[in-house]
Formats: structure tokens, sequence, C-alpha cells
């Protein structure tokens, strides 16, 4: 009974809203819209199609659609964003979907990992005539869904910013040069270092937290941190260690720091905007962090950065960078988790804490070693900011 439904519902949709009610195709690309409907650190990501969309499309408008809890909208703030609510039903989904109608929008490009299926809908509902998106073995999608089909590359290690560059090089039809160099605007918030007190280039920030609070396995252990703190703020009392974060990592930064009495360290987890965290780490000597958005930010923000890796690979590009010092213990099991957890056959966050709530790899990375790295990063043009 249910396929039988979900049979006329596709039928009735294709034939009234995929065919009758869409726009043809203007022979010339005006204007696009770039799904960013995923994580913070996968939305960076797709910074490099932005320059390479105004590259090929001289004059192109570009929007970003989004949900109201990924931060999105504040990583490249001088392009204009629609907000939808993640919370929000389908009956309002629908009618956000059929006001974006009157845009007008020529195209809209939906890499993987930002291509929910009420989005694709949505973008037939919105009359958007030319849909580009990837397709896999492992999900069936309605083959009315997309117009311009991009087979998913997974069989040999690839960047994700190579996945995403696939969906441009079909949609132009043309063999793209392709830039492995993240970006984010530089409207930074002038007043966060007088908010908080704080010397441009003298202290450093530090990621406890990872996933929001969420379950995750990424995360380095709390007393190698409080190990970390402690030696830093003792060693370089030149410079301040500053925590950042989500408002749901409060509490695992809390239990970090709560007896760290040190006048060199600021902890400010979950008390900053995203904008504010983008010019403290602009601002900073060093970041020190995991797998997370942070870590592409701070890349795409060009400032040294130690990543503390564990379960994950790191991606291809992030091990190009002069800029970005990857810190890890490979061990029998590891990795353990793809660059879409929960896809072709890797294990969620949640599946990999149930089998690993202490995951040895992130136990193998010593305090000894983030340290030393710290050491040799902080006394190098110390005077260069």
């Amino acid at each position: 009974m249910k396929n039988s439904l979900k049979k006329i519902f596709h039928f009735f949709f294709r034939i009234i809203f995929a065919k009758l009610l869409m726009p043809k195709p203007h022979t010339k690309i005006r204007k696009i819209l770039l799904s960013g409907y995923t994580g913070l650190g996968h939305f960076i990501l797709k910074s490099v199609l932005i320059q390479k969309i105004e590259e090929l499309y001289p004059g192109v408008k570009i929007y970003i659609i989004t949900g109201n809890s990924f931060g999105n909208e504040f990583v490249l703030d001088n392009y204009p964003a629609f907000i939808l609510k993640q919370e929000s039903g389908t009956l309002k989904k629908n009618i956000f979907f059929l006001k974006l109608r009157r845009e007008k929008f020529d195209a809209i490009i939906m890499p993987i990992d930002a291509a929910p299926p009420f989005l694709i809908r949505g973008s037939i509902l919105a009359g958007i005539p030319v849909r580009v998106g990837h397709i896999f073995s492992d999900e069936y999608i309605p083959d009315y869904y997309y117009t311009i089909k991009v087979p998913l590359k997974l069989r040999k290690i690839r960047s994700e910013l190579d996945i995403n560059y696939d969906l441009l090089a079909a949609l132009s039809s043309r063999r793209i040069t392709r830039d492995y160099k993240p970006f984010v605007n530089m409207h930074l918030n002038g007043n966060a270092l007088q908010k908080f007190g704080l010397q441009r280039g003298k202290y450093v920030c530090l990621q406890i937290g990872s996933s929001n609070g969420m379950v995750t396995t990424k995360r380095w252990l709390e007393e190698n941190f409080k190990s970390l703190i402690e030696r830093l703020a003792k060693d370089f009392p030149g410079f301040k260690i500053v925590t950042i974060g989500d408002t749901g990592d409060s509490e695992v930064v809390n239990n970090v720091c709560r007896n760290i009495s040190s006048v060199n360290f600021l902890n400010l987890a979950g008390k900053t905007t995203l904008n504010e965290v983008k010019s403290l780490i602009s601002n900073s000597k060093l970041l020190i962090c995991h797998d997370s958005g942070l870590l592409h930010l701070g890349n795409a923000l060009k400032k040294n950065t130690i990543a503390i890796y564990g379960p994950s690979d790191p991606d291809i590009y992030a091990v190009n960078l002069s800029t970005c010092h990857i810190i890890r213990k490979r061990i029998s099991c590891s990795p353990c988790q793809g660059l879409f957890p929960g896809k072709f056959s890797f294990l969620t966050e949640e599946e990999s804490a149930k089998l690993c709530p202490v995951p040895e790899c992130m136990k193998a990375v010593t305090v000894d070693s983030v340290y030393n790295k710290c050491v040799e990063l902080l006394n190098v043009n110390q005077l260069v900011v």
C-alpha cells in the first residue's frame, strides 16, 4: 500500500511540477542556487565552487540555501542566503519553495551531503529547471529529481573538494582547473578582541569539544586537554589559551576547565557568535582542533592549525596545506569513519561510539606530540603574526 501511494505521488508530482509547471532552461545561466544544507566544515569546502562558478559564468548571481542551525550563512556572508528552518513541517517547507519560484533560478547545485530529499523536491516546486546532483548505488533517487546526474566517484581516495567540483564540471560540460584552497570572506568582527580582552597574535585558540556536544569519537581525551592547557599556560606566559566552541560543547569544556586557575586561560566555549569565532581564529597565533568545522575554518583563514585526528582520514587538500599540521597515530582499526559517516558501509559517529566509547586511536595521540608541535609553531617567527 505504501509503495503504491509513493508511485502515485511521484507520478503526479513529476507530471505537474517537473513537466507542466517547469520553466524552460535558459541558454545562459544567470542565477544559481548552491545548497549549503550541511555542516559547517562541509560547507566551507564548497566555497571553492563559488569562485569557480564566477569564473565560468561572468556576472552570475549566486545564492545559498541552508538551515538555521549550521551557521553557514556567516561563512560567506557577502552572498545572499535563504534560510529554511530545519524544524519546519512539510507544509511550511512546501510554501517556502513555492515562494522561491519568484526568484527564477536557472540552476541549483546539490552536493551529496547537502541534498536531503525534501530539498530536491523543493527545487522542483521552486521551478528550477537545471538541477545538478550526485547519484550512487546505495540510495534510490527518482529519475526526474536531477536533470544533470553525476555518478559519485569514491573508488580511490579523493578530496571532498573534487567531489564538489565534479558537479560543476558536469554543469559546464567542460574540464575545469581545480583550486584546493577553501576560503571564507574576511568581513571579520573587529570588536571581538576588545570584547574579550585579547591582543592580536598573543593567544592560542583551542577546541576541546566537537560536534556541538553530540556523540562523537573524534574528540581527544579530556585529561589530555587539561594537561596540554596547563603546560602551555605555564611555559608560554606571553600567550593566552582560549577555548572556543558551540553552546553544546560547554559541558565537555567545563569538565576540562573547572580546576584550571591560570590567568593565561580564558574559556569562551558557547559564549561567541560564529563571526566572533572567525575573528578570534584569524587573529590568533595558532588553532588546535579536531576533525571538525573549525579545522576547515582555520584552514580557510590560512591560520597555522594543529589538527588531532583519530577515526577519520584527513582530506587530501588539508594534508597538502603548509599551515595544516596533522597529528595522528595509526592503529589497526583506523580509519573506521568515511568521508560521509553512515553512508557507503561506513559507521555513523553514534555507531562508532557504541563500539568504541574511548577510541584507541585518540588515546594513542599523546600530550607530548601535540605540545611539541605547539612549541615548534609558537617559537618560530615569534614576532610575525
